[in-house]
């Protein structure tokens, strides 16, 4: 009877064996390994697949074709880009030109955003219907109807170059573009950056401590942060022998400009485009963001003696935040991405570009291979910066 009776050490085995299969957290574990090596398989497989159908047409994959010559200029390039230079230093000027757009379409369609959001739950019926106006037509339009649109508005409404609206600096707007003063370095350019650097650190702590003393806050401290900043480069500027760059002003010549900087008409398409059409979704995440916060704290704002805006920047806005700030990550996403669609007014993006070097190469999986990780990589950076952004405003519960 002993012989046949089930070992002591056995019978534990069993046990353990039964916990760990019971163990919610091992099992979501396991789940997880196992899909990450179904997938990895069928990579593993479609790669194959892949290599074996190109390698019957003669090609092998590999990015060796980033060092050959592109063939052609770029458009618009704020680094040096000619025809003779690599196919990496052409998607080099796409992804500068990606980013451009991105920065300045998101900071200005989130002005614009919290401007109409504010408009939208204001007392005002007229800035209220225009709000509900202005974010009902563009949020039901496409946005790709939107950005030809005001590329086309845009172009064909500018004067021509031999009248164009003359602007200060002097600055000149017509249907060739928007040609702007620009900087020219000197010897003195690398001294000023590592002084305005030193001034920067020092313009931080400097605004800490006041805000920290006074119990200032963190609006106002940036404001006295920025101004000690402005006022300690103005300084550095006149302390040093030589000016730390020139000014270029543009200079009309025939039918076109010399000098300073030209932004193309396809540049202010896009981003007047993507402004446009992106901003109804921040303005809505904005007024869902003021309507979350409860009447009671408005009314003891103002039972406090608070101003109308006192009360926003000091009340309601701190505690919006919470709400505006994580759908806001996924407006930002959205706009970097859609930042592919100028491509359809020919302004020299990652994907135009992308597309020029794959007529020219043939090397159509590389280069969808090489979008997709730079895509990926800005996704990732401002989800980043957006979660830390999060973490600081957000109301930590006690």
């Amino acid at each position: 009877m002993k012989d046949l009776a089930e070992p002591s050490g056995s019978k534990k085995g069993h046990q353990s064996i039964s916990a760990w299969l019971l163990d919610e957290r091992f099992l979501q574990v396991l789940a997880q390994i196992i899909f990450a090596a179904v997938v990895l398989v069928i990579s593993y497989l479609l790669y194959q697949n892949m290599a074996r159908a190109l390698a019957k047409q003669g090609m092998v994959l590999g990015f060796n074709f980033l060092r050959l010559t592109t063939g052609f200029d770029v458009g618009f390039a704020l680094i040096n880009q000619t025809r003779a230079s690599s196919n990496w230093t052409t998607i080099e000027v796409g992804i500068i030109n990606t980013i451009l757009v991105s920065v300045i379409s998101i900071i200005l369609s989130t002005v614009l955003g919290v401007v109409v959001g504010i408009m939208r739950v204001s007392s005002n019926l007229l800035a209220n219907r225009i709000a509900w106006l202005y974010i009902e037509i563009f949020r039901n339009i496409p946005l790709l109807l939107v950005i030809v649109f005001t590329y086309t508005v845009y172009v064909f409404n500018l004067p021509d170059v031999k009248q164009p609206i003359v602007l200060p600096g002097p600055t000149y707007l017509s249907n060739r573009g928007l040609n702007i003063p620009s900087l020219l370095p000197t010897i003195s350019t690398g001294s000023y950056q590592i002084i305005v650097l030193v001034c920067l650190v020092a313009a931080i702590f400097g605004a800490w401590l006041i805000a920290k003393r006074f119990r200032l806050d963190n609006f106002i401290g940036t404001l006295i942060g920025l101004g000690m900043l402005l006022i300690l480069g103005i300084v550095a500027w006149l302390v040093l022998p030589t000016a730390p760059f020139t000014v270029d002003h543009p200079v009309r010549t025939g039918l076109n400009y010399t000098g300073g900087l030209a932004l193309p008409p396809e540049l202010m398409g896009i981003v007047i485009g993507l402004v446009l059409g992106s901003s109804p979704f921040t303005a809505d995440t904005v007024r869902a963001g003021l309507q979350s916060v409860s009447k009671g704290q408005i009314e003891a704002a103002h039972a406090l003696g608070l101003s109308g805006y006192q009360t926003m920047r000091l009340v309601i806005f701190p505690q919006a935040m919470r709400v505006i700030v994580p759908p806001m990550t996924s407006n930002y996403l959205s706009l970097t991405k859609n930042s592919s669609l100028a491509s359809a007014i020919a302004f020299p993006e990652l994907v135009a570009v992308s597309k020029t070097i794959t007529s020219q190469t043939g090397r159509a999986v590389e280069i969808m291979a090489i979008m997709m990780g730079i895509y990926a990589t800005l996704s990732l950076l401002t989800s980043f910066f957006m979660n830390w952004y999060n973490n600081r405003v957000r109301i930590v519960e006690r």
